[in-house]
């Protein structure tokens, strides 16, 4: 039963999410462009805005030692090490943000409002992924 709730509650928040970011034109290859080219700042407003509540959220989930929902185990948030596999895959990220104009979250959701653009995007996504789980497989062989 409760993770019947769980779900329905995660995909109000998705589709509510997906609303947000057509709202504020996350969606629009103009808006996008705009950012890169500092013309527009709805989306650096916007995102800095996520990021912040992000932090805030996070510094009292730590501070009130907050239980997960479902299994009541306290949230872990473990410290990584750097590695130049961080940085390797910032820039791919970047990089095809800054050449399609859309993130991962946004090319879903520019197919759901009729955007065929993001099919190109997702397929880049998939490759993606496909390389990471490439290069993982081999750079943990080799170690």
């Amino acid at each position: 039963m409760q993770t019947n709730i769980v779900k329905i509650f995660s995909i109000i928040l998705g589709l509510s999410f997906g609303f947000l970011l057509v709202s504020v034109g996350a969606t629009n290859y103009n808006v996008q462009k705009g950012m890169f080219l500092f013309d527009d700042f709805t989306l650096p407003i916007v995102l800095s805005t996520a990021m912040m509540s992000g932090m805030i959220g996070t510094w009292v989930i730590r501070r009130i030692k907050a239980r997960s929902l479902i299994k009541q185990e306290e949230i872990d948030y473990p410290h990584d090490r750097f590695s130049k596999r961080l940085l390797l895959g910032t820039v791919a990220f970047g990089l095809g943000w800054a050449l399609t104009a859309s993130c991962p979250g946004t090319a879903f959701i520019m197919i759901g409002e009729g955007k065929m653009t993001g099919i190109p995007v997702i397929i880049g996504i998939l490759a993606g992924t496909w390389l990471f789980g490439l290069y993982n497989v081999r750079s943990r062989k080799t170690s």
